[in-house]
């Protein structure tokens, strides 16, 4: 067998299913058989970015959250043995850039073209992964491991960036609770002490996360801010997570933060932030883009979800029902993450 079915980015806004070739590591890579590929709001972005709108130009396979066995080695490759299960971090890096040398992979200068995003990703029987950017699994499956690549990986990241504003008696706002935003929750409630709030439209999903320990759950509209304003007798949060990115949510964000409080903006949004001195945000408070978090961080994600200290709760779809999972995802129908398994379809399995 040379060729595989993927699905890909055909062309800018134009999704499919395309032949490719079964492709060949490299010395340092392996091939990974994919288990599990998890379905991220960021693929649907992809599916509707205008031409130009991304650093690099369609076609490529879709599929950033991926975990597998590894079925072949390039002759450098040596960290792992045929048949280990891994996990794919979604972030490509280099390895030897500025940022990397300093810790901070997940900004390495090739990251925005990674892994199904620029690059073929898992939406797919076989991808190449550099060996340095797999961990290991021992107790989990890979097809459960896989949303760990980036929902349960840039949640953590957020988390730990806001960490520091979250003392015992600080509240924490996160603004979203689909796929990523509900591992959030679960960070918070694991590593701090922090009155957790989620606003979020679907009522579903805010059931979904009260399970998971938020201890105030809001609709996420217009009247969020002054919510939370009253919730912390007017001081504001301390730290804010907005998982959507867009102009209402960051709006949200930036209103609702407190005095040397913390902004991460996570959501890829594509909208201006409004600033007014003293007041948008509240002075001293810190705002940032984020992106992904490191591959030491998801080394830390996997420790915490194989010590069972993480629930995951994952939705599987045959390959052949990627489109389906889509328009559940575009829907708000999930509340935990769509994982698709490139190895399985719907008519063999019904």
């Amino acid at each position: 067998m040379t060729e595989m079915d993927a699905y890909r980015l055909l062309d800018w806004k134009r999704g499919g299913y395309e032949k490719v070739p079964i492709p060949e590591p490299g010395p340092f890579e392996v091939l990974l058989e994919v288990k599990g590929a998890g379905l991220c709001a960021s693929d649907l972005h992809f599916l509707h970015t205008e031409p130009g709108g991304w650093s690099s130009s369609p076609p490529w396979t879709l599929g950033h959250e991926n975990a597998g066995i590894v079925a072949a080695r390039g002759p450098q490759a040596h960290r792992f043995d045929i048949g280990q299960p891994v996990l794919a971090t979604g972030i490509h890096s280099c390895g030897v850039c500025r940022f990397c040398l300093r810790g901070h992979d997940n900004l390495c200068t090739t990251a925005v073209s990674g892994r199904g995003a620029g690059i073929d990703g898992g939406m797919a029987r076989y991808v190449v992964v550099p060996e340095r950017e797999l961990i290991a699994l021992s107790t989990l499956e890979p097809r459960v491991a896989a949303p760990l690549a980036d929902a349960g990986h840039t949640s953590y990241g957020a988390v730990a960036h806001v960490r520091d504003r979250l003392t015992p008696d600080a509240t924490a706002l996160v603004i979203g609770a689909g796929g990523v935003g509900s591992y959030a929750v679960q960070y918070l409630k694991l590593l701090t002490s922090a009155q957790v709030v989620v606003a979020e439209l679907s009522e579903p999903r805010r059931s979904y996360v009260s399970q998971l320990g938020a201890d105030v759950t809001l609709p996420s509209d217009s009247s969020t801010s002054d919510a939370v304003r009253e919730l912390t007798h007017g001081r504001g949060a301390d730290a804010v997570i907005d998982f959507v990115g867009s102009a209402e949510t960051i709006a949200t964000a930036m209103s609702s933060a407190a005095t040397l409080g913390k902004v991460a903006l996570v959501g890829m949004g594509d909208v201006d932030v409004r600033l007014a001195w003293g007041r948008t945000p509240a002075i001293a408070c810190e705002v940032s883009w984020r992106m992904g978090a490191t591959l030491g961080q998801l080394a830390e994600v996997v420790a915490l979800a194989e010590a069972g200290k993480l629930r995951i709760d994952n939705q599987y779809f045959a390959f052949d029902e990627i489109e389906t999972a889509m328009e559940l995802l575009e829907a708000g129908e999930l509340t935990g993450r769509a994982v698709i398994e490139p190895h399985r379809l719907s008519r063999t399995t019904k």
